[in-house]
C-alpha cells in the first residue's frame, strides 16, 4: 500500500507508524486523534495478560452450550484496576478454541489478545450440536439465535461483566451476530460480523449449485463436530470442557479412538449406557462423559436422532429459493433476510468488514446500504478473500509486505474504535466519519459518505467486432459465436487434493467428489491462492472483449453490471463473467466475476429478498431474479428464442491504469468450482460423451445489443 495509507487523511504518514508500533496508547487528552487507521490517547493496552477457564451454561431446553472465558489480568494503568468488563463474544460452529496437541495449552487467539490488552473480556461459545457443545442443529438453525441470546444474557449478568456485550467473528461466525442482534438482546451494543455469509441463496449464487465449497466445507464441518481432524486443514479438535478426573489434564477426558480411524462415534455405544464403558488415555473412569456424550449427539443414530445435518445433503436439493430443506422444511431466506426487519429493530451498532474477493461480498454491502440512516452501520472494504491475502496477491495489486502487516493491524484498530464508542462509551467520533471505508487497488484507501458512491457515473462499454469492447455504442448488428468448454475453470494453483473430503463422505454414506482435485479461487474460502489471480491461460477458454489502452487511469468502485443479449443451441446454459485489468504486456488479472442461470432471466423487485416484503427499501438497487420456482423457464432459449442475461458481478474497488485495458471474459462453466447444468451434464462430468454442449450465441448491437457497465468514480487525490 505504501502511499495508500496517506490517502485517508492528512494525519497519516509517520503518525501510522509510530501508532502501529506502540499501540493505541492513551495520552494527553489534547493529543488525541481518531481517524481510519489512527488512534491515540483514547485506549491504553493497560492488561498484559488474562484468565481463562470453560464452564457449561445451560439452555432452556437443558441442552449445555460450551463456554470459554478470557478475562484481562496483570493491570498496568495508573486509576483502579476494573473488575467489571465489557465483554466481545464469539459464537462460532467451528470450536469455540483449540488445544496444542503437545502441552495440552488451549491459546487465545492473538486479536482477542489484543482486545484483552485493552481491558476487554472474552468469550467463545460453542453453538448447539458442535464442539463441546450438547445437542445437534440442521444449518443456520433458529434455534441458534433463541441460544445466542440466551449466551448474552448471562453474559451481562456475570460478576465480572459490566453489562455491554459486543460480538466478532467471520463467515458463519459473521451470520451468528446478526441472528442474534435480530433477538434484540438488551446487553448487545455492537457487532463486528467479518466475510458475513448472510445470503437468501447461500448454496446457489446466481442460481447455479457451489459444488466444490459445499463438497469441502461440509467434510470439515463434519469432522469438527464429531472430535475428528479434517486433513487439509488440521485444526484440532475443540477441548473438552470439564476436566471430569481432576488430575489438571484436559485432554485426558477425550476418550480412545478405539479402531484408529479419527473418528469417536463408531467406537461407543449410543446411549452410552447400552455398551461397555468407554475407555480413556489415563485408564480413569469417568461417570458424566461430557465430551463424548456431546460427540455422539452430534452424529446421527439409527434411533432417528438426527445429529448436526450435513451441509450437502441439506444445500444440494435447494434448487429454489422457495425449496424447502429436509430437517425443518426452511427456505433459504427463513434464516436470514427473514430476521433484517428484527435486525433494524435492534438498534445494534454494525461495523461490517467485507473483502473484495470474498463470495459474501455483495450481500455485505447490501445489509450496510440498507441499514444506513436507521442504525449505526459503517462498512471496511479490504482487498482480502474469505481468509486474507498472500503476499504475492498484495503485491500484485500494490501492497508490499510491511504495508500488509499494517493493513492487518489497522483493520485491528478500526474494530477497537468501534467497541471503545459503543461498549465503552468512549466519544471518539467513529459514528461521524463517512461511513465508507473502502481500498482501491493501485490507488489507495477512500472514505465516502454513501453507497453507491456519489458522483459515481455507470459508463458503458459495449460488446463490439473483433471481441473489442467499446466505449461507444456499434454502429451496426452483429453477433458472436462459442461453443461452451465445460473443462474452463476460474481456480488456480496450488492443487487441493479431495481424499479427506472422500473419508468424510464415505463416514456417512455419500460417494465421493465428482473431481479428483480442487483449486483456490473466490469460492475456496479455506485458504488464499498463494499467486495473483491471473487469467491469461484461462482466458483461451473463453469468449473475450477487451478495450484499447486506456489514455487515462479509470476508478470503479461499486457494483459492475452486466447486460447480455443471448441465444443458444440448448434450452437453458450458464454463465460467467470476469471483468479483468489487461497489462500492456497482455497479462490478465481478475477484478471481479459473477455467475448467472439463463433459466433465471425475468427480473424482480430487489426488495423481496426480504419475505413477506415488509416495506423495507433494499438498496443499493440492483438486478435480482427472485430465484423462486415460478421465476425459472428451463427452456429459456428453446424454439431460436434470445433472452436477456442482466446481472451484478461482486461489487468492487480497482484503478485500470492509463495503457491497460478493461477486458471482460464470457463462459458457459466453471467446474468443478460450480456445478454442471444438469440438463446439460446430468452427471456433472466435462468429459462425459452424453453432456449436450450447446453453442452459444451473443447479439451485438445499439438497440439490443450487450454490454457491460462500470461504476467510474472521480480520483479523490486527498482522500475525503
Amino acid at each position: 500500500m505504501g502511499s495508500s495509507w496517506k490517502r485517508v487523511g492528512p494525519a497519516a504518514g509517520a503518525m501510522v507508524v509510530a501508532m502501529l508500533a506502540a499501540g493505541c496508547g492513551s495520552g494527553d487528552p489534547g493529543s488525541r486523534v481518531s481517524e481510519p487507521f489512527i488512534y491515540e490517547g483514547y485506549s491504553g493496552e493497560e492488561w498484559t495478560g488474562h484468565r481463562r477457564w470453560a464452564e457449561f451454561v445451560t439452555m432452556p431446553d437443558g441442552v449445555k452450550l460450551a463456554v470459554d472465558v478470557a478475562l484481562p489480568a496483570g493491570y498496568t494503568g495508573a486509576a483502579d484496576s476494573a473488575t467489571r468488563f465489557p465483554v466481545i463474544l464469539q459464537y462460532t460452529p467451528y470450536g469455540r478454541s483449540s488445544y496444542n496437541p503437545a502441552t495440552g495449552e488451549v491459546p487465545i487467539p492473538p486479536n482477542m489478545q489484543f482486545f484483552l490488552r485493552h481491558g476487554y473480556a472474552y468469550v467463545s461459545v460453542d453453538m448447539r450440536g458442535t464442539g463441546g457443545s450438547d445437542g445437534w442443529i440442521n444449518l443456520f438453525d433458529p434455534a441458534v439465535r433463541h441460544d445466542g441470546k440466551e449466551a448474552v444474557d448471562w453474559i451481562a449478568a456475570q460478576p465480572w461483566s459490566d453489562g455491554n456485550v459486543g460480538m466478532t467473528g467471520g463467515s458463519y461466525v459473521g451470520w451468528s451476530q446478526y441472528a442474534v442482534a435480530s433477538m434484540k438482546p438488551a446487553a448487545l451494543k455492537a457487532i463486528v460480523p467479518n466475510v458475513a455469509g448472510w445470503d437468501g441463496f447461500i448454496g446457489r449464487p446466481g442460481g447455479i449449485f457451489w459444488e466444490s465449497f459445499i463438497e469441502m466445507w461440509s467434510a470439515l464441518a463434519y469432522s469438527l463436530n464429531r472430535s475428528s481432524v479434517f486433513q487439509p486443514f488440521p485444526i484440532p479438535p475443540t477441548p473438552p470442557v470439564v476436566d471430569e478426573d481432576g488430575d489438571g489434564d484436559i485432554l485426558d477426558e477425550i476418550p480412545v479412538d478405539l479402531d484408529g480411524d479419527g473418528w469417536l462415534h463408531d467406537d461407543y455405544a449410543w446411549p452410552l449406557e447400552n455398551g461397555p464403558a468407554p475407555r480413556y488415555p489415563d485408564s480413569v473412569a469417568r461417570r458424566e462423559h461430557h465430551y463424548l456424550r456431546g460427540v455422539m449427539q452430534h452424529a446421527a443414530h439409527p434411533n432417528g436422532e438426527p445429529g448436526t445435518f450435513d451441509g450437502y445433503r441439506v444445500f444440494k436439493p435447494l434448487r429454489f429459493r422457495d425449496s424447502r430443506r429436509i430437517g425443518d422444511g426452511l427456505t433459504p431466506p427463513d434464516d436470514n433476510w427473514a430476521w433484517f426487519p428484527d435486525v433494524l429493530a435492534s438498534g445494534v451498532a454494525v461495523l461490517h468488514l467485507a473483502g473484495w474477493y470474498d463470495p459474501f461480498v455483495r450481500s455485505n454491502f447490501e445489509l450496510h446500504a440498507t441499514m444506513a440512516g436507521k442504525l449505526p452501520s459503517r462498512i471496511i472494504a479490504q482487498a482480502a478473500y474469505h481468509q486474507g491475502i498472500s503476499p504475492a496477491h498484495a503485491r500484485a495489486i500494490g501492497i508490499d509486505s510491511a504495508d500488509q502487516a499494517r493493513y492487518a493491524r489497522g483493520i485491528l484498530v478500526e474494530q477497537l474504535r468501534w467497541y471503545d464508542r459503543w461498549l465503552k462509551g468512549i466519544d471518539n467520533g467513529v459514528d461521524r466519519e463517512p461511513p465508507v471505508l473502502a481500498f482501491v487497488p493501485h490507488d489507495g484507501w477512500r472514505q465516502e459518505s454513501s453507497w453507491p458512491v456519489t458522483g459515481t457515473a455507470m459508463t458503458k462499454f459495449y460488446l463490439d467486432s473483433g471481441r473489442t469492447l467499446a466505449a461507444s455504442a456499434p454502429g451496426a448488428g452483429g453477433a458472436d459465436r462459442y461453443r461452451a468448454d465445460f473443462t474452463h475453470s476460474s481456480g488456480w494453483g496450488p492443487p487441493q487434493d479431495v481424499s479427506a473430503i472422500v473419508r468424510a463422505n464415505a463416514a456417512i454414506g455419500r460417494p465421493a467428489p465428482v473431481a479428483d482435485t480442487y483449486f483456490r479461487n473466490r469460492a475456496f474460502m479455506f485458504i488464499p491462492p498463494q499467486t495473483p489471480p491471473y487469467r491469461t491461460e484461462a482466458d483461451a477458454k473463453a469468449l473475450t472483449y477487451t478495450t484499447a489502452p486506456l489514455e487515462t487511469d479509470v476508478r470503479i468502485l461499486g457494483h459492475p453490471l452486466v447486460h447480455l443479449v443471448a441465444s443458444s443451441t440448448a434450452d437453458d446454459g450458464d454463465f460467467f463473467f470476469y471483468l479483468e485489468d489487461v497489462a500492456p504486456d497482455g497479462q490478465a488479472i481478475l477484478v471481479t466475476e459473477y455467475q448467472h442461470r439463463a433459466g433465471f432471466s425475468r427480473l424482480r423487485d430487489n426488495d423481496e429478498l426480504i419475505p413477506g416484503r415488509p416495506g423495507i427499501d433494499v438498496e443499493p438497487e440492483l438486478p435480482w431474479h427472485g430465484f423462486a420456482r415460478a421465476d425459472y423457464d428451463p427452456r429459456v432459449f428453446a424454439g431460436g428464442k434470445t433472452a436477456e442475461v442482466v446481472t451484478a458481478l461482486y461489487p468492487t474497488g480497482w484503478m485500470f491504469r492509463k495503457g491497460h485495458s478493461i477486458r471482460l471474459s464470457i463462459t458457459a462453466a466453471d467446474w468443478p468450482t460450480f456445478e454442471l447444468h444438469p440438463a446439460l451434464s446430468p452427471t456433472n462430468r466435462p468429459g462425459d460423451p452424453r453432456n449436450v454442449t450447446p453453442t452459444i450465441t451473443l447479439h451485438r448491437g445499439t438497440g439490443s445489443g450487450s454490454y457491460v457497465e462500470l461504476p467510474i468514480v472521480p480520483d479523490r487525490g486527498d482522500g475525503t
